[in-house]
């Protein structure tokens, strides 16, 4: 099976997460050069960092970067693939389609580790990428993120903490590249959370996953760290959202723009989480549009 049939299981309705995958061919994504399971940080005890790096063949260097951050509730997914209903590779292809390259990020997962390990590994992508820019034919001074759902709210939390001047080094962790600079160009958020308090007694997110610092659910609260800095934002979010609702986006939104930030927000009628019963290439469009408009 290659990659690009990949479907859920069933076609309309809730699915369980999968227990396993099909064997599948990983088509290549169009149009790009492709370099896999770079390894962006070593965490003794834990699996290797990586993340994959997908460039514009014949682009001249430097490029841009969209570093793209999965969801999956903070509990599963991974770099290589989108929500099912989406089509796999479909993202990348248009990214690296608008001429910028996509990095592909995976982090710990709270199974493994409780916040903030997650927002410290996604940091350590970002500055892995500045470090080596060089030698990958990326731009450091244009990298963008992107990240839908769980990987919104991190996405959220690199760019508010990395743009602030003295941003709290213990939520910016010291994996991998360990320092250097962590601010980033532009933003897009696809229905992420502002704040994790409401949905603490909504979904599992596996034991412990405060750790056992009771003031950690405020500190990875987004909205918290809101400031004057934050780069151009995109929030997208669907009005039937029934995992995040769309009030986390409006919420933010309304921070975002009091703060004096560049804050753009789009609400989608009748689309639920992952932009559901609506088609999803115009979502994709809309944020690679905004990041070329800030990137290119």
């Amino acid at each position: 099976m290659d990659l690009r049939d990949l479907t859920p299981p069933v076609k309309d309705g809730p699915f369980p997460p999968a227990a396993y995958l099909p064997p599948i061919t990983r088509a290549r994504v169009r149009g790009a050069m492709s370099l896999s399971g770079l390894t962006y940080g070593v965490v003794r005890g834990f699996r290797p960092l990586v993340l994959d790096l997908h460039i514009p063949e014949g682009a001249e260097a430097p490029v841009p970067v969209v570093v793209w951050i999965h969801g999956g509730g903070w509990m599963e997914g991974d770099r290589r693939q989108v929500p099912l209903q989406w089509g796999q590779q479909v993202v990348f292809d248009t990214v690296v389609a608008a001429g910028m390259a996509v990095a592909t990020v995976d982090y710990r997962l709270l199974g493994e580790a409780p916040f903030p390990a997650c927002v410290h590994d996604c940091v350590a992508a970002v500055r892995y990428l500045r470090h080596f820019a060089d030698d990958l034919g990326l731009d450091p001074d244009r990298i963008g993120l992107w990240g839908e759902s769980a990987g919104a709210h991190l996405a959220s939390m690199v760019a508010f903490l990395g743009s602030r001047g003295e941003a709290d080094p213990r939520l910016l962790g010291s994996v991998g590249v360990a320092d250097g600079r962590v601010d980033s160009q532009a933003v897009v958020l696809f229905y992420g959370a502002e704040s994790l308090e409401a949905l603490v007694g909504d979904h599992d997110f596996g034991p412990a996953p405060f750790g056992d610092n009771p003031a950690m659910v405020r500190a990875m609260a987004p909205i918290e760290h809101v400031h004057d800095g934050i780069p151009p934002v995109l929030l997208m979010h669907g009005d039937r959202d029934g995992i995040v609702d769309a009030e986390h986006s409006r919420r933010l939104h309304a921070a975002l723009r009091d703060a004096g930030v560049d804050s753009t927000m789009e609400i989608t009628p009748g689309a639920d989480h992952c932009f559901l019963g609506t088609p999803i290439q115009p979502h994709l469009d809309r944020a690679v549009d905004f990041l070329a408009g800030h990137l290119l």
